[in-house]
């Protein structure tokens, strides 16, 4: 069985993004699973189980952080699902890794039965100044897949040199540690990312970004940035979001 992961966790010095993310995200993403995916699955949520010490919330099952690659604003401590050794002990030895901050508009199925032992988001603005060549929204893999991404992560020295070429630090990482052949998934898998608010316009082929209109084969739309699919603002920038964050 695959488990679907994502992550919550109190860190103080991300509050600058503008939000905050809190138990009611972790459930609407579950609600949206459970519409969207018809595959055996279990859901879980790596936390630092700020609601008590739990095993579980609404159904939720819970794992707690590993924060040996932890650096305060930023979300590296993420990185201990590229170990091996954790992952298969606490998620299984299959994984799709999502943010909490993604809208699940149609099925996954496709996604789920990817066979690849590693599948990532190539993100779909780079070139431009400051993105990354990868996007570590959505993940899929085999359990220690990728374990160079957690074996040689340097908490005191990477951070020194990782953005010099790439912009989104852990993604960063990603970018300089991996070739760049690796198996991807695009805007033809429906997987988008949603325009930045001040863009304007509509659908942009050439940036394969979701604006006001949501392709109809989407079925993962990220919200990269100070953005999220709860705020109002972002909810009046892109409507759709009323029929399916929820």
């Amino acid at each position: 069985m695959i488990t679907i992961v994502t992550y919550l966790w109190e860190d103080e010095t991300r509050h600058k993004r503008g939000y905050v993310c809190e138990w009611e995200h972790v459930l609407t993403l579950q609600s949206m699973l459970e519409r969207n995916v018809t595959v055996p699955y279990r859901f879980v949520c790596v936390t630092d189980k700020r609601n008590g010490d739990v095993q579980s919330y609404h159904g939720v099952d819970t794992v707690p952080l590993d924060m040996r690659k932890h650096i305060p604003g930023t979300v590296y401590a993420r990185l201990m699902q590229h170990n091996g050794e954790w992952c298969r002990e606490n998620l299984g030895d299959r994984v799709l890794s999502v943010d909490l901050d993604v809208a699940i508009t149609g099925n996954i199925d496709h996604i789920l039965n990817r066979k690849e032992d590693y599948v990532i988001w190539r993100n779909p603005n780079f070139p431009k100044p400051g993105r990354a060549f990868y996007q570590s929204s959505v993940q899929l893999f085999t359990a220690g897949a990728r374990q160079c991404l957690w074996d040689d992560f340097d908490t005191v020295e990477t951070p020194k040199w990782v953005n010099r070429r790439f912009g989104g630090a852990e993604q960063a990482w990603i970018s300089e540690r991996l070739e760049w052949h690796e198996a991807f998934f695009c805007d033809e898998d429906g997987v988008y990312g949603a325009g930045r608010l001040l863009d304007g316009g509509t659908y942009a082929e050439e940036n394969k970004d979701v604006y006001t209109e949501l392709p109809a084969n989407a079925c993962i739309v990220s919200f990269p940035g100070a953005r999220a699919p709860w705020q109002k603002e972002v909810q009046a920038k892109h409507p759709w979001l009323k029929d399916h964050y929820k």
